[in-house]
């Protein structure tokens, strides 16, 4: 979307020039209601120069059109003098903006300001891409409260979506004004860079939305101890504190490099989340024990506080390629049922997620909401007792991983719970369908 208007010029005006013409002079536009009766031209008076503003000249021709009776100013904000009341649904030509967003125009032979926030942009001679008033950036802006997102630089431009308290954007232009151009879950249009943070290295970033939790990435870790921290970004706050000592980790150097990148720290996917890790804790390979020597059964694993496991009942499957932890009882029966799957189709079954510690059911909890994601210390991942195979369509209520599954996994004492189907008794679809979440039934 382009911005407005062409390079900032500065203008020092003075009474004579805003009672002859007004043309330079700064000023603005407020509801006619709100205003003071429009005084008797005094030629002999004397007024302070305004304050030098900055500008924006109209190189491509803007029309706006009042929402309401507003005032034409000798200057652009309410303390300057009313010039005349320009009537609701009037359309001008803006021939210049102020920094504060106030238009500079004429109406009924006289030219003055009005201010943009009771107006609306409806022609510009422009096809709608970024202008040359607006510089291309890299950056990373998270806003400090809900916003607008609009079609414009500037308050006059029509509302195309939201952007949530603490949702990371990337922009690609800043106007003048202050405005950037962003993108974030499917949106694009431009915000207000008043009430935003921003960011070029090390950022919190929107890397859209989760399929798997390996992405098709091949750079795999695991980590050092258990304990091990996911931050939001660099410098800001930690999204999972207590990550189990040999969880599968895979570095995403494309977001990284978008991210900004940071010496000792990489930008990762695991348990489900996406964020920042600390290179010092992470190793090339496990060391994680593959069966159940300490005999550990199911019982004893439902004793422990949910999403508090200790490293030794949990066990990497052999097979698998991201050695998933699982709480070890559940781990022979799943060997077996991946032998049958391996049997019917000639692969491995892929494990995408399995068990899940309470700081992580707390953050997918936020993030997902109760529907997809169970209420934390409630969810079977929290003793590691469930599986989760990636949001594909073979693994779909429609795809063949799935309807097998469905139909043999009980033979191996695991299961898909009917109130996870796709539809209801009543024919009805279920809002918290789970295609992908299977369940150990076993001993």
């Amino acid at each position: 979307m382009k911005t407005l208007f062409s390079s900032p010029r500065q203008f020092a005006v003075s009474t004579a020039g805003v009672l002859l013409a007004g043309a330079l002079a700064f000023g603005g536009l407020m509801p006619a209601s709100a205003a003071q009766a429009i005084p008797a031209a005094q030629p002999s008076t004397q007024l302070a120069a305004p304050a030098t503003l900055q500008v924006h000249a109209a190189k491509r021709m803007v029309q706006v059109k009042t929402t309401s009776n507003l005032n034409m100013r000798s200057g652009s904000s309410t303390k300057y003098r009313v010039v005349l009341t320009i009537p609701k649904n009037k359309t001008v030509t803006v021939k210049s903006q102020a920094s504060n967003g106030w238009y500079q125009v004429t109406y009924n032979k006289k030219t003055g300001w009005i201010s943009n926030k009771y107006t609306k942009v409806t022609k510009t001679s422009g096809t709608g891409k970024t202008s040359p008033r607006a510089k291309s950036v890299k950056l990373w802006i998270t806003p400090k409260s809900t916003m607008n997102i609009r079609k414009g630089a500037g308050t006059g431009h029509s509302v195309v979506g939201k952007i949530s308290k603490g949702q990371p954007a990337y922009a690609t232009s800043k106007a003048a004004n202050g405005w950037y151009k962003i993108s974030t879950q499917g949106k694009n249009g431009w915000i207000s860079g008043a009430y935003v943070t921003t960011c070029s290295q090390g950022c919190a970033i929107d890397a859209g939305p989760y399929t798997t939790n390996r992405a098709g990435l091949s750079d795999r870790y695991f980590t050092k101890s258990s304990g091990a921290d996911l931050f939001a970004s660099v410098k800001g706050k930690k999204r999972i504190g207590d990550i189990p000592k040999n969880s599968i980790v895979y570095r995403d150097k494309v977001w990284e490099r978008k991210a900004g990148q940071v010496s000792g720290w990489y930008y990762v996917r695991t348990q489900g989340a996406d964020g920042w890790m600390k290179v010092s804790a992470l190793k090339p390979s496990t060391n994680a024990k593959t069966s159940n020597t300490s005999k550990i059964t199911r019982a004893m694993v439902l004793k422990q506080a949910n999403g508090k496991l200790p490293a030794s009942m949990l066990v990497a499957l052999h097979w698998d390629k991201e050695k998933t932890l699982v709480a070890a009882p559940a781990a022979a029966d799943l060997g077996r049922l991946n032998s049958a799957f391996k049997k019917k189709f000639g692969k491995n079954l892929d494990i995408d997620l399995a068990y899940r510690t309470l700081d992580t059911q707390k953050f997918l909890y936020q993030e997902l909401g109760h529907y997809i994601a169970a209420k934390p210390g409630t969810s079977n991942h929290g003793w590691g007792l469930a599986i989760d195979v990636p949001e594909t369509y073979s693994y779909s209520f429609k795809g063949k991983y799935y309807k097998w599954l469905k139909a043999n996994t009980k033979k191996y004492n695991w299961i898909h719970r009917k109130n996870l189907e796709e539809f209801r008794a009543n024919g009805s679809r279920n809002p918290y369908a789970e295609a992908w979440h299977f369940e150990y039934v076993g001993k």
